[in-house]
């Protein structure tokens, strides 16, 4: 993908940039006394976000109309005088980061984007400015999938004031993107939903499945536990990764009566730092269960369960040690041993068992009112701590924590290669 050649492209020169910041800051960083005179290097400013890179992704759905990014300037150590920095957009530098990225990049038309102001203070005594915005409007009349270029660069700073070349400009690549680019991150976190408790109004629409299927998109940082979860009730009806005596890295399904399914192999592993739409679906009455990784079957079981309905809102939370959750299942609620640490997003249940055929074609959005789905978070909120039942029943997923939205998501589409 162009990303990532954008990502290894910026090291080189980022690296750079860092390390001689680094020396200018080591070499004011071990005491008290004042460099504005004595020191044996020149004081710089530079722009914070270019501080390690000068390249910045802003990649967004294609339905996001606006956005914001937000800079500041930065002394490497203060002075004795206010510092007067001004910002500007600079569209002749782009050839330069398309010769870099070795792309051919539109530069973004100025109707996109204002800037809160264009002129900043670094006060005597301090080292940064207040932030100024960089407000981006009207993205939804930007080509899908095509890339923008805005390098944002330091026009000149007062008193004589160096600027630091490598940090000097940051430089949006600019994506109005077709596939998924918000997801929740689950490190240290999870989600419960509080209608599915019993005796909830809502939580009727999961009782008495006679089918299930669970789906959603993941993304695992590091299989370091033993059991990763997905979703589901612990020693009752669980979608997750691993077990004891079984790979960290294959998928697992527990139906009632906690009967595991597939059996272990080493031939089924999930890799670390890949996005994937991982499904199950389970037929109670016709006791079959298939597993199924990017739309396309996986494992498949025969005579498998006790036969009973599923009933994922009877749990009762002062009664019960278990309840439904997303990215948990065991032990108390501060206790990660058994937490997905990655990112998920397009998590559903329906109280049908879905088709190959289904699954694949809408592995990355299906219609909310669509029949036989019960409950679905897509995780794309954004900000907040709430992932909202997109169905209409009530629902909404309510994080344990505060939520981490990782910025530059981009969920490769596997039906569209």
């Amino acid at each position: 993908m162009k990303t990532k050649r954008i990502f290894r492209s910026a090291l080189s020169t980022a690296s750079f940039a860092g390390i001689t910041l680094a020396t200018l800051l080591s070499a004011v960083s071990c005491d008290n006394k004042d460099y504005n005179n004595a020191s044996p290097f020149d004081n710089v400013v530079y722009i914070d976000a270019a501080e390690l890179q000068d390249v910045s992704n802003f990649t967004f759905n294609r339905t996001i109309a606006d956005g914001k990014k937000e800079i500041s300037a930065v002394l490497a150590f203060p002075t004795d005088a206010d510092i007067n920095v001004n910002f500007k957009a600079e569209p002749s530098l782009a050839d330069i980061y398309n010769a870099r990225l070795g792309t051919k990049f539109t530069v973004l038309d100025s109707r996109h984007y204002k800037f809160s102001a264009e002129q900043v203070v670094i006060p005597k005594g301090e080292i940064t400015s207040k932030p100024i915005t960089i407000d981006f409007s009207s993205l939804t009349d930007l080509e899908i999938d095509a890339g923008y270029l805005l390098p944002v660069t330091i026009d000149q700073a007062s008193n004589g004031m160096s600027i630091l070349g490598g940090s000097r400009t940051i430089c949006y690549v600019i994506r109005r993107s077709s596939a998924i680019t918000t997801a929740a991150s689950l490190k240290d976190n999870y989600f419960e939903v509080p209608g599915f408790d019993f005796g909830s109004p809502t939580a009727s629409v999961v009782n008495n499945m006679a089918q299930l299927t669970f789906e959603a998109i993941i993304r695992v940082n590091k299989f370091e536990r033993d059991i990763s979860t997905i979703m589901g009730i612990e020693q009752y009806c669980l979608f997750r990764i691993g077990d004891a005596g079984f790979p960290r890295q294959q998928l697992q399904f527990s139906s009632p009566g906690d009967v595991k399914f597939p059996n272990p192999s080493n031939n089924k592993l999930l890799q670390a730092n890949e996005w994937y739409h991982v499904a199950v679906t389970y037929d109670t009455e016709h006791k079959t269960a298939i597993m199924y990784v990017d739309g396309k079957e996986q494992s498949r079981i025969e005579d498998y369960g006790n036969g009973t309905p599923i009933n994922l809102g009877k749990q009762e939370r002062e009664k019960q040690a278990y309840m439904f959750k997303i990215g948990h299942s065991y032990d108390e609620p501060d206790v990660f041993l058994r937490q997905l640490d990655g990112e998920i997003c397009e998590a559903r249940i329906w109280n049908v068992a879905r088709t190959q055929e289904e699954i694949y074609q809408n592995m990355y959005s299906v219609e909310p009112t669509t029949p036989g789905l019960c409950a679905y978070w897509k995780f794309n909120e954004g900000e907040g701590d709430k992932a909202i039942d997109q169905t209409g029943n009530g629902n909404d997923a309510i994080a344990h924590s505060k939520v981490m939205w990782p910025d530059g998501i981009e969920v490769t589409q596997k039906n569209k290669e």
